[in-house]
């Protein structure tokens, strides 16, 4: 069965109802879960019961950061096979389909689509499509870099992808909630794309699948709705605490700590020390797989 977990904060009522069509076209045994920052009863209240359909329709409610709301989705989940998204993602039958099959070919990997900037949720003037995901340090700290397409003609690994459209097997998420799940003990916006960096060093990789293709509707510019505070609230402490659990490279760490305390100041001392203390028990534990990963192709300095 497939679980298809949708995290939703502070959307409008056609972005909810979209999603959930979509879902309702997809020709599988399936099952729809939502994870909200708002209790269950506010959800109801807001967007409907959601008791029509021919699949069951659950609702979590009081997921105060995406990588909390992406571990009770997990977690709550019946089917053997979890796709995450963003509430505002397009996406047909025929492109899910394409991640099943990768998915079937690479039972232990993480398996994501190629992206295409959307309006939503009417899902029309699509853009460039994006593909994998890698972060540099050199100007600026976790600089977001989107990598180039290796082929359209089959998957390919890589060493993030996107955290708005991903797939992975429940066996595989039960192997990362064992070894600190998503960062998710804080509020607001989580590093999701970092669990891939944990899941390559237990043997888990990370695919980009070019021939599916998924529609997103990206926050943050002109004519798209803006990040809120409660959004951003996460953004420094959650990288801070990503760098420390993965970063075992004395030279790469000494990089990343050099530009983060020049370019964030007291943002990044004060989490390293919330990062030190709260997730020093993470960082010994993936210490065993410290040589499993090259870390510069995840992080990069130049």
């Amino acid at each position: 069965m497939l679980s298809v977990i949708i995290g939703e904060h502070n959307e409008a009522k056609e972005f909810v109802l979209k999603m959930v069509s979509q879902v309702a076209r997809l020709p599988y045994k399936k099952e729809l879960i939502f994870v909200t920052s708002s209790n269950f009863k506010d959800f109801y209240s807001k967007f409907g019961r959601m008791d029509n359909y021919r699949f069951p329709v659950s609702v979590i409610g009081g997921a105060d950061s995406c990588g909390a709301g992406r571990n009770v989705g997990g977690y709550a989940a019946s089917g053997d096979t979890l796709l995450y998204m963003d509430c505002h993602v397009c996406f047909t039958p025929s492109a899910v389909d394409r991640l099943l099959a990768t998915q079937r070919t690479h039972p232990d990997a993480v398996v994501a689509p190629a992206l295409q900037p959307i309006e939503f949720p009417a899902c029309d003037k699509p853009g460039g499509k994006a593909h994998g995901v890698a972060f540099r340090f050199v100007q600026n700290p976790f600089e977001w870099v989107w990598l180039p397409g290796e082929t359209e003609k089959r998957e390919y690994i890589s060493p993030f992808v996107c955290g708005c459209a991903f797939m992975m097997k429940k066996d595989t998420f039960n192997v990362l909630n064992t070894h600190g799940g998503f960062l998710g003990m804080h509020k607001g916006l989580s590093w999701e794309e970092e669990a891939t960096m944990r899941l390559w060093r237990l043997g888990r990789p990370t695919y980009v699948e070019p021939r599916a293709v998924f529609g997103h509707l990206f926050k943050g510019y002109a004519g798209h709705p803006s990040w809120d505070e409660h959004s951003t609230s996460g953004y420094y402490v959650s990288r801070t605490i990503g760098a420390y659990v993965n970063v075992f490279d004395k030279e790469l760490w000494r990089k990343i700590d050099t530009l983060c305390t020049r370019v964030w100041g007291n943002e990044w001392i004060k989490n390293l020390e919330i990062a030190k203390s709260q997730y020093s028990w993470l960082r010994n534990l993936m210490k065993p797989y410290a040589k499993k990963i090259d870390e510069n192709w995840f992080l990069r300095t130049e």
